[in-house]
């Protein structure tokens, strides 16, 4: 597991309206808002409620993409969240449907962030 989360994109929020479902992630100090089907919400939601240190409200979690993959043989797809809390951090897996994965595989990858430009929201 790396040491820090640099470089990684960061889960900020899965949100619905009217009807429509959104993910908006933040990398390399710029936030980014892109469109999802309800299963990529539901996977974003649960996400980012993984409490893997302490139960107690209020705790200032992040959640990072630290890669996805497909489960061979089979059509479904995982994505591994590094979980921190203050110094402590942690990975889990969880189920992911296709275009999520694709979402996320394709913003990891841009070479040049300008490509996204069109999905960047500001803060």
């Amino acid at each position: 597991m790396r040491d820090n989360h640099e470089d990684m994109i960061e889960f900020i929020d899965a949100f619905e309206r009217d009807g429509q479902y959104f993910g908006v992630v933040g990398y390399q100090s710029k936030r980014y808002q892109f469109g999802v089907k309800k299963l990529g919400y539901l996977a974003l939601k649960r996400a980012l409620q993984v409490r893997t240190f302490d139960m107690m409200p209020g705790l200032a979690y992040r959640y990072f993409y630290a890669g996805s993959q497909k489960a061979a043989p089979d059509e479904r797809y995982w994505m591994e969240v590094r979980v921190e809390l203050a110094r402590d951090a942690t990975k889990v897996r969880l189920d992911i449907p296709r275009e999520l994965h694709a979402n996320l595989l394709w913003m990891q990858r841009l070479d040049n962030l300008a490509e996204a430009a069109h999905l960047e929201i500001k803060i």
